[in-house]
């Protein structure tokens, strides 16, 4: 059976969706996949970490661990005080934090899987540190990511989904790397961890755009209506958005349309996988809330 480290990073406030994040990927994984689940979290309650126990490991075949990480280990690192919080920067200690495995995946928790991660487990990494979807050309005419003349890749890779060779990346010290990008970068840094990483790394291996599709190319039928669009055209055709469509692995919740669970109609098969978690982990924070009455959808 296939044993998969899958990273994810969040706190309190985002609970719901990061328990229907792993509800799917569990509930999609092949019969000989096993995930073993790492969870690094600043502030979860043992209540809900044992919630989330009960739930992954009653299929009997995945596993959840949880690692405690200090906020003071990013002090001082620029963040805003919304959602990119210090947790952003989380995925960057896999190598330091993971060293039982060679590779390892890491997810945004505001996705839906459509199916499972083994494939992509299995890309050849011999000569990278990590893979990654790219999502615009790298230059000074960048339309949403901030161009640093620092980042030597052809592409601006997104960081919601990240294969990581860990066992190169611990070898070549990549970690105290990033922590020396954050340093000299500093407040220029706009995109937090992705910026890091692009800075950082200079061997990416590009992945499918299956493993990014964001939730406007889902939803529109012309894919070209997509609020994306205008940077992703630089590096995908119609067709190649039109197959990630069709061949989606996972769905992400990127983008002005919000985040699932705070729309006054929530998608069908979320909800379906939603209304499927335990209901102490379905629990809607006040921000929620508050997003939920503003919603256009």
């Amino acid at each position: 059976m296939n044993k998969i480290p899958v990273i994810f990073t969040f706190d309190k406030r985002i609970i719901l969706g990061a328990t229907v994040a792993i509800k799917s990927l569990i509930d999609c994984a092949n019969p000989d996949t096993s995930y073993h689940i790492f969870v690094f979290y600043p502030d979860l309650s043992n209540s809900d970490m044992n919630e989330l126990k009960n739930m992954v490991e009653k299929s009997g075949r995945h596993e959840i661990s949880f690692i405690y990480i200090d906020p003071k280990r990013f002090e001082g690192a620029p963040k805003n005080n919304g959602s990119w919080t210090e947790i952003v920067y989380y995925r960057l200690l896999a190598p330091e934090l993971l060293k039982d495995y060679d590779k390892a995946i890491y997810v945004d928790v505001d996705v839906l899987f459509k199916g499972d991660l083994t494939e992509v487990y299995n890309t050849d990494l011999t000569d990278y540190e990590i893979a990654a979807v790219p999502v615009e050309v790298n230059s000074p005419n960048t339309i949403c990511h901030k161009y640093f003349p620092e980042n030597k890749n052809k592409w601006i890779y997104i960081s919601s989904f990240i294969v990581f060779n860990l066992e190169k990346m611990r070898k070549e010290n990549i970690v105290q790397k990033f922590f020396d990008t954050i340093k000299t970068i500093d407040k220029r840094l706009c995109f937090f961890d992705l910026d890091v990483l692009n800075i950082a790394l200079d061997n990416i291996k590009p992945l499918p755009f299956t493993y990014g599709t964001f939730q406007s190319v889902m939803c529109n039928e012309d894919v070209t209506k997509a609020a994306e669009y205008g940077f992703l055209k630089g590096i995908y055709s119609v067709e190649d958005l039109e197959n990630a469509r069709k061949d989606v692995v996972f769905v992400h919740y990127a983008g002005d349309m919000g985040k699932p669970w705070r729309r006054h109609h929530i998608p069908r098969d979320y909800k379906q996988c939603m209304d499927s978690i335990p209901k102490k982990l379905k629990r809607f924070t006040f921000r929620d809330i508050r997003k939920r009455f503003f919603s256009k959808d």
